[in-house]
């Protein structure tokens, strides 16, 4: 199966204590658990530390069961490792939720990382507005799409909105706000290692169309659309 290049997958939790939570697929290795380590948190006693994993590969995403005890479930079945595919139905413990190859069917959203609630989605309004992006470049080549709040954190921290894996990483190295404007505008934390926008170290931009943004080893494209 060939990889989207524009958009991401993700997962609604349709049953369980989180009823209703939407959660990007952007990470090239999500966990899943009942551990606050997992990038999926699962407020679920019937679920295990350490659950499951769902792992971007050049076949797609692959479900990987990591407890061993046959209790995570695709369509009903129990699986150790599975291909999945849009609209499959995953269940941990009393948690189930819903698979999405793409965003093709979901309006305009707020952006989220490493498993923390997306903000329901709202229908455009009849006037022109900007939609901002973030464009993740995986070491797959494919692209992971992810669209900017008004204001959006990045670093090493778990609060942060996108969260990275990198110890060349500050908690809170970056944020990126709207200005009234419509323009968006890069900042950096007093990071430690420094913020790259087209090569060049930034402590204060403003981002332009097609910029390239350089945190620590992880590479975004910055896309405004009007």
């Amino acid at each position: 199966m060939a990889q989207e290049n524009l958009s991401g997958a993700y997962l609604v939790i349709q049953k369980g204590p989180q009823l209703g939570k939407r959660v990007e697929l952007w990470k090239e290795c999500t966990t899943i658990g009942r551990s606050r380590e997992c990038d999926i948190f699962l407020e679920d006693i019937a679920v295990h530390r350490k659950q499951a994993r769902i792992l971007l590969t050049p076949a797609g995403y692959i479900l990987r069961d990591d407890h061993g005890s046959g209790d995570s479930y695709v369509n009903g079945r129990p699986v150790q490792e599975q291909l999945l595919n849009s609209n499959d139905q995953l269940l941990f413990g009393n948690t189930q939720m819903t698979f999405f190859a793409h965003e093709g069917t979901r309006p305009f959203q707020f952006a989220s990382s490493r498993g923390r609630e997306l903000h329901a989605g709202k229908a455009l309004s009849a006037q022109p507005a900007s939609v901002a992006c973030l464009d993740l470049i995986s070491t797959f080549g494919d692209i992971r799409r992810i669209e900017l709040p008004r204001e959006m954190t990045i670093g090493r921290s778990r609060e942060c909105d996108i969260f990275l894996e990198d110890l060349a990483v500050s908690r809170t190295h970056v944020t990126i706000h709207e200005l009234p404007n419509g323009e968006y505008e890069l900042l950096d934390n007093h990071s430690a290692t420094g913020t790259f926008v087209n090569g060049g170290a930034m402590r204060r931009c403003i981002l332009r169309d097609g910029d390239v943004v350089q945190i620590g080893a992880s590479k975004f494209i910055f896309r405004l659309h009007v």
